[in-house]
C-alpha cells in the first residue's frame, strides 16, 4: 500500500514576468497599437538559506530530523549516503558554505527529509520554484510512506517476503490504521509548515492511500509533483517489490468481508478506479490489460492544472464505466492474471 500525500505552498508576493519586445512588437508600439508583453508567469523572491530555514522549524515541530538531500539548480549541497540519522544540521551547514552561491535566489529547489512514526516510513520532499505559471503554487511539499510491516527486509527472498506479508496483506485493520496515521501527519504537517510560513498559502490537497493496479507495461515513476500518479517515496526508495504486494493487497480485496472503503485502487497514471470495497464487483477494471484512462493524456498525465486534481477529479470521469466492456479474467496463474509474470521467486532484497 502508497500512502501519497501533498501539501501546496503559494508566496503572496509575486511579480508578473513579461518577454522582451520582438521587431514586430516594436513596430506595431511605434503605429500606436497596443502590445501584450505578459508571459503568464510570475516571479516569486526566495532565498534558499530562507526557505530552508522555515521549513527546517516545521519540521522541528514533528520531530524530523533525518535529511536526505538537498539539491538546488542540479547542483547537490548534500547527500546522506550512509544513512545518518539526526543530520539534518549538517545539510543546513552544507548550506550554509554555499550561502554566497544560492543564498541570494535559486531556479529551483528540491529538499528531502524521512521520518519513522506509528509503523510507518515517511519520505518528505519540498520542491520549490522562483518562476513559474500564474496561478499555480510555488512550492509542492510532497508526500510518501510505507507501512513498515509490508516493506522487504535485508536479505529476505522474494518468496518469504510474499510467505510473510500475505497473512497481513489481509488484515483490514492494520491498512485502515495506517491510512488514518498518515492523514494525521500531513495534517500535523500542513499545520507546522503554516505556522513557518505565516506570508504564505499553505494547502493539503491529498492525504491517501492507494494501491497501483498492475499493468502489462511498467515504466519508470514519474517525476513531476503536479501529477497524481508522483510517489515521492518511490522514487528515492525504489523496490522491485512493489508491484507484488499491489498484487497481494487487490487479492485480498476480493476476499475480504469488509474491504476499507477509503483505501482506492489507482489506475498506474494515478486516476482512480474504485475503493478496495468496489474492487469485488469490477474485476474487469484491475486486469493488467485494462486500459488506462490517463495513457492518452497529456505528459502529466491528464491536465492538472495548479491544484494537482486534474480532469479526472470531481467524479465527473466514471472509470468503471470506461472498462465496463473489457473482458474479465481471473487470478490466476495463467500469466495473464495476477500471480504470473515474475513475481514469485529470486533475488535478495
Amino acid at each position: 500500500m502508497r500512502l501519497i500525500g501533498q501539501i501546496q505552498i503559494t508566496m503572496a508576493a509575486s511579480e508578473a514576468v513579461h518577454r522582451e519586445p520582438g521587431f514586430w512588437d516594436k513596430l506595431k508600439r511605434g503605429l500606436g497599437g497596443k502590445i501584450d508583453l505578459d508571459t503568464g508567469e510570475v516571479r516569486v523572491a526566495l532565498e534558499a538559506t530562507a526557505l530552508v530555514d522555515q521549513v527546517k522549524r516545521a519540521f522541528a515541530r514533528l520531530g524530523i530530523d533525518n535529511a536526505v538531500s538537498l539539491v538546488v539548480d542540479d547542483t547537490v549541497i548534500f547527500q546522506d549516503s550512509e544513512g545518518r540519522p539526526g543530520d539534518l544540521p549538517d545539510l543546513i551547514l552544507a548550506l550554509s558554505e554555499h550561502a554566497s552561491v544560492f543564498g541570494r535566489g535559486f531556479r529551483e529547489m528540491k529538499l528531502a527529509v524521512e521520518h519513522d512514526e506509528a509503523n510507518l516510513h515517511l519520505l518528505a520532499e519540498v520542491r520549490a520554484v522562483t518562476q513559474h505559471r500564474r496561478g499555480e503554487p510555488s512550492a509542492y511539499v510532497s508526500v510518501g510512506g510505507r507501512v513498515k510491516d509490508l516493506e522487504p527486509r535485508t536479505g529476505e527472498t522474494a518468496d518469504a517476503y510474499r510467505a510473510r506479508v500475505e497473512p497481513l496483506a489481509k488484515d483490514a485493520g492494520l491498512l485502515e490504521t495506517a491510512r488514518m496515521q498518515f492523514q494525521s501527519f500531513v495534517g500535523r504537517l500542513e499545520a507546522a509548515l503554516h505556522a513557518a510560513l505565516p506570508e504564505a498559502t499553505v494547502e493539503e490537497k491529498r492525504a491517501d492511500a492507494v494501491v497501483v493496479r498492475p499493468t502489462t507495461q511498467p515504466t519508470a515513476p514519474t517525476q513531476d509533483p503536479r501529477s497524481l500518479a508522483y510517489d515521492p517515496y518511490a522514487v528515492y526508495y525504489p523496490s522491485p517489490l512493489n508491484t507484488m504486494l499491489d498484487v497481494m493487497l487487490i487479492s485480498s480485496f476480493m476476499t475480504m468481508m469488509m474491504p476499507p472503503p477509503m483505501i482506492m485502487v489507482v489506475h498506474p497514471s494515478g486516476v482512480p478506479i474504485g475503493g478496495a470495497d468496489t474492487i469485488a464487483s469490477h474485476p474487469e477494471a484491475v486486469e493488467a490489460s485494462a486500459v488506462d484512462p490517463g495513457d492518452t493524456s497529456s505528459d502529466h498525465g491528464g491536465d492538472y492544472g495548479a491544484d494537482g486534481a486534474g480532469d479526472h477529479a470531481g467524479g465527473d470521469h466514471d472509470v468503471l464505466a470506461d472498462n465496463s466492456d473489457l473482458g474479465g479474467g481471473d487470478f490466476g496463474d495463467d500469466g495473464g492474471g495476477f500471480d504470473g509474470g515474475g513475481f514469485d521467486g529470486g533475488g535478495d532484497f
